[in-house]
């Protein structure tokens, strides 16, 4: 009798024994490991968030692919923020006319198909070295902190926040009032990155330049033309301007009247372009912009691989952009060549 009734003790305190010795050893655990538990992990132990940059991916696979371009040279410009792109292509005369720096529309690359491509080419074949530039990429909306304690641990502990908190959070609002606005930040890089475009054009002995933007590059074309014009000899080309859609961007109707360089606008005939056109004309008469020209371009350009738009570009650069002396030397050329001279 007395072997079966120990057998049935055994085995009645077997599984509180396991168990006991179980959460023993996961205590032990926790104590020598407190990353491991989830109370007592600290930020530092959570992997940091990589952000993927797509864009500059998409400049290195552009390089590549241009490696075998007749006469393109792929460059970087590198400033203290930034890394962009360049692709160099030099006029196929021994002295060129001058030099043109081409910045594209967002979210477009410097040998963009549809106007980029064909003006940086087209115009390095009548005279002109070219410069087309990646403008830097803007920065993105800010990733929210992780929070550590989820809302509904929150609201069952029943927990407000504190006297502390709340100040802290007044301080951070005040210290971002006065902190720089993230499109002037943007503008800063860009002005840079036009500047050390315009250092390589010097180093090749340019002394005429001209700056062409593309949709929203035209804006950033506006400004770089605003802050160099005093110390270098200008010219600007809007085609088919836009306004960049982020918030505090530089606008264009602005720019216009703080400029003193000779403009040409050209623009693709749509609604919207026609009413955007026309507040950029009045802003440009109002500031009294006498060498301001607007040109228009059909709603939809010919499969003519940019035939046209070369075209209508450079005829306007020629007759509206060109100084005088240039102008004139290029009347006299023709003369000379004609026979019995």
């Amino acid at each position: 009798m007395k072997p079966i009734l120990c057998a049935l003790t055994l085995s009645l305190l077997l599984p509180v024994v396991m168990a006991q010795a179980a959460a023993s050893a996961a205590q032990t655990n926790i104590e020598s490991d407190p990353q491991s538990s989830p109370e007592t992990s600290s930020p530092a132990a959570l992997r940091e968030r990589v952000e993927p940059t797509p864009q500059q991916q998409g400049m290195l696979d552009l390089a590549r692919a241009l490696e075998q371009a007749p006469e393109t040279e792929a460059n970087w410009l590198e400033t203290n923020s930034d890394r962009s792109l360049t692709l160099y292509q030099p006029a196929s005369q021994a002295e060129p006319t001058g030099a043109v720096i081409l910045l594209p529309d967002e979210h477009n690359h410097p040998d963009w198909p549809r106007d980029l491509h064909p003006l940086r080419t087209g115009l390095a074949r009548h005279g002109w070295d070219t410069l087309s530039v990646a403008l830097p990429r803007s920065a993105a909306t800010p990733v929210p902190p992780r929070s550590f304690v989820s809302n509904s641990s929150a609201a069952a502990s029943g927990a407000e926040p504190s006297n502390a908190d709340a100040s802290s959070n007044g301080t951070d609002g005040a210290a971002q009032d006065t902190e720089i606005a993230p499109m002037e930040l943007y503008a800063e890089r860009v002005i840079k990155i036009c500047e050390a475009a315009i250092r390589h054009l010097e180093s090749r002995q340019h002394d005429y330049l001209i700056f062409l933007g593309t949709g929203t590059g035209a804006v950033w074309a506006a400004l770089c033309a605003r802050e160099f014009q005093q110390s270098h000899q200008l010219g600007l080309t809007l085609l088919n301007a836009r306004q960049p859609s982020a918030a505090g961007a530089p606008q264009l109707k602005q720019l216009l009247t703080e400029l003193s360089v000779p403009v040409l606008d050209i623009y693709q005939l749509d609604q919207v372009a026609i009413v955007a056109a026309r507040l950029r004309g009045n802003s440009a008469r109002r500031a009294l912009l006498a060498s301001y020209h607007q040109g228009q371009l059909p709603e939809i350009l010919p499969a003519d691989d940019g035939a046209l738009l070369l075209r209508e570009v450079r005829g306007r650069i020629k007759r509206y952009l060109m100084p005088a002396p240039m102008m004139n030397q290029g009347a006299a050329e023709p003369a000379e060549q004609q026979p019995g001279r």
